[in-house]
């Protein structure tokens, strides 16, 4: 879906595809496969000229003023293009220069980064020493752009040194390269005078590379997916396009949701470069700006996302690529097709910017209390809602728990999102205000859960009649409300309803069976699916009914689960009577009523993912202790801490999307999915953490226990995950259905 929201970001992404399209990028990375040496592409004085080698430079270096936001946009491009010359390098040296550079190293060196007479190249790992004299030697490692680079960024202990390529002591060796569209090349020093040192800065430079090299592997990645669905729409085997296979529906499916992740990530560390920029921009002048940019805290925060991006889109690079060739097959591996064309980047970049590194470095900033919290700016209106939501709920905050709660529902704070009189038909940014001012002030809304969104479905599509009967005494918690769709033999199909409804004098009499409906033995009522024309085709013939859980003919029978509690149940219904007043909507036209979203959509930030609060409460402290029982334990938490951020992100994305009115995007199945993965990683690692004492419940380990027995759970509640691949698939991504299916 790309990296950019809002309208701006999304044009500036089309007018650098389309250049990169019309310029023949792809061909010239071709090209490169088998040339001699690196050269500049055909379109470098072009690119140059439009300014976006210094879109993220101050004006009074010649740049455009912006800052990462608007780069990683143009990255992402460029990645998705595979293209091929110095861009990406030269602007990670640039915004190093411009984040950590004194006023005379950015004034010497920013204005030919700028113009594109002068390309850099980045070393990100390396051994070198600074003697006594000024002097550097040493082994600098790979350094990405090396054989043909005007200047070489490198790393030598906590400070980054800027080396032109020909100085004298300067040798660089370019063997063969797996990724030949843009070499790297082994450097090393003997006595070089470096054009500049900045000092402290190799922290900031490896986030400034971490970032801009993973957007670029986004746009890969996203490439890859798209070449994937499209051949697979296409591709024929045993009689139908292998996009109707399930298992090539799942790994696009899984494709997409690790290209997103990163997305997700690659956004919020552009965001948090430019948060930090601006802190350092703010520091005293009789500070360092180095020095400053060094020990704020929203510059802790960029280096802790920049390393969970990294931990994130290099393997997502690789592995998508990897799908791409496997969907293709036999052609996929042929030196015609582009697909090897991401592999060697995708390959070359982990290589260079990934590996444990990035992981390790997530869990020790973590540990060490640094925290990256969701932040929206929101538009000028916000401040103008802002104050009379502040009234209101410092009033209610002061009212008695009672009082406060009706209060709520009399003014619509406690749904804001619901239609008037019950909600405010709040905005996205009415939404978010109302969330902040509530949190200030104290106030607590309660969760509905269930009744919440089935007495939402019963506003928008029942009668005034049944709102005036069932609304209020569900916001006042007198009544509790159950779902009553899934069926024994139905799963995941929630269409294949076989509970019966048939016609009688002033009613329907109800017949049939649902189960796994939570919260049926303490519902008061529930909304039922049941099919009143079985000739009908299966979506159709359907109607949406309301059921007294208490009414003669009703059976509730709570089912134990694994974990020895009863969340939900079976329920029978022999002969059930339901009036015509009860039934919700049209007869036969239930599906529709089923499938009833949430017309003015919940907007929330949120604190993170459902887990957050025990990576944060439980999983971290148990790893400080005893981490030394897993091994690996540093990478594979961090790993795990940076996939956190990811769902955190998804959702925040998922906001803006509501304040931009950009239209529903692909976060809601792609979390689903994520949840459930997620919530089973957690569980393993604390498992193992936990060690031999998980086999006693007692205790700490108890809980570990139950909470890894629940963890099953997660991918199958709400529809299980094979669905959801299928979902993200089909509607998503617009892969077909399996034709055999009627």
């Amino acid at each position: 879906m790309g990296i950019g929201l809002t309208d701006d970001h999304r044009e500036l992404g089309e007018v650098v595809r389309a250049l990169l399209e019309r310029r023949e990028a792809r061909a010239a990375a071709r090209a490169m496969l088998e040339a001699a040496e690196d050269s500049l592409p055909s379109f470098w004085p072009e690119i140059a000229e439009l300014g976006w080698l210094g879109l993220h430079i101050h004006a009074e270096y010649g740049g455009s003023g912006y800052g990462l936001a608007e780069l990683v946009v143009v990255v992402e491009e460029f990645g998705r293009a595979v293209a091929p010359g110095p861009f990406v390098p030269t602007v990670v040296a640039s915004a190093t220069v411009a984040a950590c550079g004194t006023a005379a190293q950015r004034e010497r060196l920013l204005p030919g980064l700028i113009d594109g007479s002068v390309t850099a190249g980045v070393g990100p790992a390396g051994d070198l020493e600074i003697t006594a004299d000024g002097r550097a030697r040493g082994d600098a490692g790979v350094v990405l752009g090396a054989p043909t680079a005007d200047l070489l960024l490198l790393g030598a202990g906590p400070d980054v040194l800027v080396v032109e390529r020909t100085a004298d002591g300067v040798t660089v060796s370019a063997p063969p390269n797996l990724d030949p569209t843009r070499r790297s090349g082994h450097v090393t020093l003997s006595e070089v005078r470096p054009l500049a040192v900045l000092p402290g800065a190799r922290d900031t430079a490896t986030a400034i590379a971490r970032t801009l090299f993973a957007a670029e592997a986004v746009g890969g990645a996203s490439d890859c997916v798209t070449d994937a669905v499209e051949y697979a729409k296409t591709r024929t085997q045993f009689g139908r396009t292998i996009a109707t296979f399930q298992a090539v529906k799942h790994h696009c499916a899984d494709m997409f949701v690790a290209a997103e992740s990163a997305v997700a990530t690659v956004w919020d560390a552009a965001r948090a470069a430019d948060d930090a920029r601006s802190k350092a921009a703010a520091e005293t002048q009789a500070v360092a700006r180095s020095k400053a940019a060094a020990r704020t805290p929203e510059a802790a925060q960029f280096q802790l996302i920049a390393a969970a991006t990294a931990a994130l889109a290099f393997p997502a690079y690789v592995r998508d690529a990897e799908l791409n060739i496997q969907i293709h097959g036999g052609i996929g591996f042929t030196w015609e097709h582009d697909a090897h064309l991401h592999l060697r980047r995708a390959l070359a970049l982990r290589a260079l910017f990934g590996g444990d590194a990035p992981a390790a470095q997530v869990y020790a900033l973590t540990a060490a209390g640094t925290v990256r919290r969701n932040s929206l700016d929101l538009p000028a209106e916000a401040e103008v809602l802002r104050t009379g939501i502040r009234s209101d709920t410092e009033r209610i905050a002061a009212l008695d728990e009672s009082d406060r709660h009706r209060e709520l529902i009399a003014t619509g704070y406690l749904m804001p999102h619901w239609p008037k009189p019950w909600g405010r038909s709040a905005s996205a940014v009415e939404q978010l205000v109302i969330d902040e001012e509530m949190a200030l002030a104290g106030v607590k809304r309660p969760d509905y859960s269930i009744t919440g969104w089935v007495i939402l479905t019963l506003i928008q599509h029942g009668t005034d009649d049944q709102i005036d009967r069932y609304v209020e005494k569900a916001l006042l918690r007198e009544e509790v409300w159950c779902q009553l769709f899934s069926e024994p033999e139905a799963g995941s199909d929630a269409a294949a309803v076989k509970t019966r409804a048939i016609r009688v004098d002033g009613g329907w009499r109800v017949t049939g069976q649902k189960v796994w409906t939570s919260g049926a033995h303490v519902a008061s009522r529930g909304l039922a699916t049941v099919r009143t024309d079985p000739d009908a085709p299966k979506h159709a013939g359907i109607t949406a009914m309301i059921i007294d859980m208490r009414a003669e003919g009703v059976l509730v029978r709570p089912l134990r689960t694994l974990l020895g509690t009863s969340e939900f149940n079976e329920v029978f219904f022999q002969d059930v009577f339901v009036p015509d007043e009860d039934v919700v909507g049209t007869p036969n036209a239930g599906w529709r009523v089923a499938r009833a979203t949430l017309g003015n959509e919940r907007v929330s930030i949120g604190g993170g993912s459902a887990a957050g609060s025990f990576a944060e409460d439980m999983l971290m402290p148990m790893a400080r202790e005893h981490a030394h029982r897993l091994a690996g334990a540093e990478v594979r938490i961090g790993q795990f801490l940076a996939d956190e951020h990811a769902v955190r992100l998804l959702e925040l994305r998922r906001a803006v999307r509501s304040i931009e009115g950009a239209g529903p995007g692909p976060e809601g199945n792609i979390t689903k999915l994520k949840q459930a993965q997620h919530w089973s990683e957690q569980t393993a690692i604390m498992s193992a953490i936990t060690g031999p004492e998980l086999a006693l419940a007692e205790g700490q380990s108890a809980v570990v226990g139950m909470m890894t027995l629940g963890a099953r759970a997660m991918s199958i509640a709400g529809g299980t995950s094979e669905i959801t691949r299928n979902q993200i698939a089909e509607r998503i991504l617009g892969m077909p259905r399996d034709p055999l299916i009627t």
